[in-house]
C-alpha cells in the first residue's frame, strides 16, 4: 500500500489485524495525547516491521498510531502469519525479539531524555538518533516539521526553534534547504550527556 507524507498507516485505537512492514520511505510512531500534541515515540526507516509490540496482546488494540513522513509503501502481514511463523521458525522468532528488544531499549533512553534532560540535551539526543539510527550520517534530510521534532523531544516547538538557532549560533550543527548537518559530533554529544 502506497502512503503519502502525513497519512495515517495505522491509527490509536483500532482492531489490529495486521503487522506493517515498511518497504519504503519513513515513519512516525507517536501517541496521540491531545488535540494539538501529540508524543513521538520513534521515527521507522524502511525495512523495518511496525506493530510488534500487538502480538500476543490480549486486547488486540493499538496502543499507538503510525504515520507516514514522506512517500511510503508497506506491505501488510496478517498478524496470524507472524505468530506462525513465530512457533515454526526459531530463526525468526530471535529476529523477532531482537526487533522488540532494541525498541525497549530505545523506549527507556527516551523516556530518560524526557524526564531528566534539558531542552539542549533533548534536542541533542533526537539529532544524534536521526544521525545514527536512522540516516547514519551527519548530513541528512530533516523529515520533521519544526513541530514534529518538539513531539519528538516532548518540548514546545518555540523551545525547538530556540535550541537549533542556538545550536547553529554556536556553530554545532548547520541547518539549510531542510537539511541538517552536524558539524561538532562531540559537543552535540556533551550536550546529550549533561542534559
Amino acid at each position: 500500500i502506497q502512503f503519502k507524507k502525513g497519512e495515517i498507516i495505522s491509527k490509536q485505537g483500532s482492531f489490529v489485524t495486521h503487522i506493517m512492514y515498511l518497504k519504503k520511505g519513513y515513519a512516525k510512531v507517536y501517541k496521540e495525547t491531545d488535540v494539538d500534541n501529540n508524543l513521538i515515540l520513534d521515527i521507522i526507516p524502511e525495512g523495518k516491521l511496525i506493530g510488534l509490540t500487538s502480538l500476543y496482546n490480549h486486547d488486540n488494540i493499538a496502543r499507538f498510531s503510525v504515520a507516514a513522513l514522506d512517500q511510503a509503501v508497506v506491505c501488510s502481514i496478517d498478524r496470524k502469519t507472524i505468530e506462525e511463523l513465530i512457533h515454526k521458525n526459531s530463526q525468526f522468532a530471535q529476529t523477532v525479539i531482537a526487533s522488540l528488544n532494541e525498541e525497549s531499549l530505545q523506549f527507556y533512553d527516551k523516556m530518560a531524555s524526557l524526564t531528566q534532560k534539558q531542552m539542549n540535551g533533548r534536542v541533542a539526543d533526537a539529532l544524534l538518533y536521526l544521525s545514527e539510527h536512522i540516516f547514519n550520517s551527519t548530513k541528512f534530510k530533516m523529515i520533521l516539521s519544526r513541530k514534529e521534532l518538539a513531539d519528538f523531544t516532548g518540548m514546545s516547538m518555540m523551545s525547538v526553534v530556540r535550541t537549533i538557532k542556538d545550536m547553529k549560533a554556536e556553530d554545532i550543527i548547520e541547518d539549510k534547504k531542510s537539511y541538517i548537518h552536524i558539524k561538532n559530533k562531540e559537543i552535540l554529544r556533551k550536550s546529550s550527556i549533561n542534559g
